[in-house]
């Protein structure tokens, strides 16, 4: 690993952008802009002088008689992602220099000449943003203190080429990934800053490239305020052998656009006609038994709860034990109201009898994942109400039993899924964020259970939809710990990813995916599973199935034609 630290009296870096011109696609300026945002300032932009009018008429005249015309057909009338539309900067940064650079072309590489590269050494640069130029190589690379940053927006170890976020779909891949690397002289060998994974969205081709072109966005940033915190790291680049795309060609794009179709009837027959419905069982095994695969789940080893209300379902279970007696915490969603409350369960193990569900926390706005955290005797539970824009710690009252604001952990977040562990004398709190709430992992910490809460040094630690959102109960076996998390790359709460966590600092953030925690196969409720919550030697999970519920058709007939109540 290389590593080398910035003088700790900068409190910003210097960047230039390889570029067409002054106008960007709409996300390139919005990387651009929070980098400012975040004090860095940008010294230079570096202008391709060999795109002229002419140039740019003559291909696009060409391009309509080729090969590839459906595709260009189909990107110029028919796909329009937000994030590709054209913005001008230069209102913005009227006194920003500019240098209009020419390149030697060998092959498909491009070298900048000796003097350009001196006169671009000259301003002193930290890093570069490709949004111009092509696969450049040379001394150009080591022209800027941290090298050329560079996008690749699919996952480099199966598609080179492009187009951006298109293969995916072409293919049925569940997951789309995104790069930020910093280029080497060798083509697809760069050094990986920031990579991401989102579920493909498959039945919209602009909705797809623009997750991840949003999502990335930020990654510039994100990089330069870690270089200023921990200095400048990197690992050594690995070679992708992946096959190079290129531009999809008239056969190829007959059975996208088919395929593309075919999946937006398929999403909203699913969507309008197979609402979700949870329930939830008891595992007489303790969570590390099952979540590090020491058995196997079978239909008899589930004691499914009761739904008594067709319009209900039950998930997201936490519990505790109470004279003897289980205390099982459910969100219980409600599809005529289109809002779910926390509801109580009380198992009575000697005759093996559940109560009918008790309402123990009710909001003006959506409630679910009712986290339980047991402390100094207490029972506390945080469930989840991002609508409110906090964490709140609610304290059980034994005499009236039910449950309280107690108080506040954190305010100005939307967290997602809420969980809260204490692990090497800190309390760790684990949440996705509403705006990628099955991808991007936040960390946050305090020495006391009522302490301040700070944000982790890497937040986001994580962006991966198939082992970041939380999913039950963090818990440590022979000395280590593991996160359980869920994995909706195929579909929501498909199924719960167990991470091993590596590091786990106010610093530093590592973990990786063990195993693996399916559905139980043979039973109604086994098409997804995404809790694992411990309560002493019980296990609480819970399953999916998918059933017709009018109150969700009428309320997704209103949504998509906009029909008022």
């Amino acid at each position: 690993m290389n590593s080398e630290t910035p003088s700790p009296t900068v409190p910003f870096l210097r960047f230039g952008v390889l570029c067409r011109g002054p106008k960007f696609h709409f996300w390139q300026i919005e990387s651009i802009r929070k980098l400012l945002g975040n004090g860095h300032q940008l010294v230079l932009l570096i202008q391709d002088e060999r795109k002229t009018e002419t140039q740019t008429n003559k291909k696009r005249f060409k391009k309509y008689f080729s090969k590839n015309l459906l595709f260009y057909l189909f990107t110029r009338f028919v796909a329009h992602p937000s994030e590709n539309k054209i913005v001008d900067l230069q209102p913005e940064m009227p006194e920003t220099s500019i240098i209009k650079c020419n390149v030697d072309k060998k092959g498909h590489s491009e070298y900048f000449s000796s003097e350009d590269v001196e006169k671009i050494r000259s301003y002193g640069l930290d890093f570069i943003l490709r949004f111009g130029f092509n696969i450049v190589r040379g001394e150009i690379l080591s022209a800027a203190k941290y090298g050329i940053w560079s996008f690749h927006h699919d996952d480099e170890r199966k598609y080179r080429g492009g187009p951006p976020c298109f293969w995916e779909i072409y293919f049925k891949d569940h997951v789309t990934a995104a790069i930020l690397q910093r280029l080497t002289e060798k083509l697809d060998n760069g050094i990986i800053l920031k990579k991401g994974y989102l579920r493909t969205i498959k039945n919209s081709y602009s909705q797809n490239l623009n997750q991840m072109l949003g999502m990335s966005s930020s990654w510039p940033v994100m990089v330069a305020d870690e270089i200023l915190r921990n200095g400048y790291k990197s690992e050594p680049a690995e070679e992708s052998y992946a096959p190079v795309f290129k531009i999809p060609g008239n056969g190829k794009m007959i059975t996208f656009l088919y395929r593309l179709w075919w999946n937006k009837f398929i999403y909203h027959y699913w969507d309008l006609c197979r609402p979700e419905s949870w329930n939830v069982g008891l595992v007489k095994h303790p969570i590390h038994e099952i979540a590090l695969n020491h058995i196997t789940i079978h239909p008899e080893d589930v004691t499914w709860l009761r739904i008594f209300e067709k319009s209900n379902y039950i998930a997201d279970p936490s519990g505790f034990m109470e004279e003897n007696k289980l205390h099982i915490l459910v969100e219980d969603y409600n599809y005529s109201k289109s809002k779910a409350t926390i509801s109580e369960i009380i198992w009575d193990p000697p005759r093996n009898s559940f109560s009918m569900p008790i309402r123990i926390i009710e909001g003006k706005k959506h409630l679910s994942y009712p986290f339980v955290v047991e402390y100094q005797k207490t029972i506390y539970c945080i469930p989840e109400c991002y609508q409110e824009g906090s964490v709140e710690l609610y304290k059980r009252n034994f005499s009236e039993e039910a449950f309280i604001e107690d108080h506040v952990l954190l305010e100005n977040v939307d967290a997602i899924d809420p969980t809260l562990y204490f692990f090497d004398n800190k309390w760790w709190l684990f949440f996705t964020s509403r705006e990628f709430s099955r991808s991007h992992l936040f960390v946050y910490y305090s020495d006391t259970l009522m302490g301040r809460y700070e944000s982790h040094k890497k937040n986001p630690v994580k962006m991966d939809v198939r082992s970041s959102r939380p999913a039950g109960t963090p818990f440590v076996h022979d000395g280590n710990l593991y996160r359980p998390a869920q994995d909706c790359s195929q579909t929501y709460g498909g199924r719960v990813t167990i991470n091993k966590v590596v590091k786990l600092t106010p610093e530093a953030f590592e973990e990786l995916p063990i195993h693996y925690v399916g559905p139980v196969p043979g039973t109604r409720h086994s098409k997804g599973l995404h809790t694992l919550s411990s309560v002493g030697e019980y296990t609480l999970i819970d399953g999916k199935r998918f059933q017709f519920n009018w109150y969700h058709f009428i309320n997704r007939i209103q949504n998509k034609v906009r029909i008022p109540i």
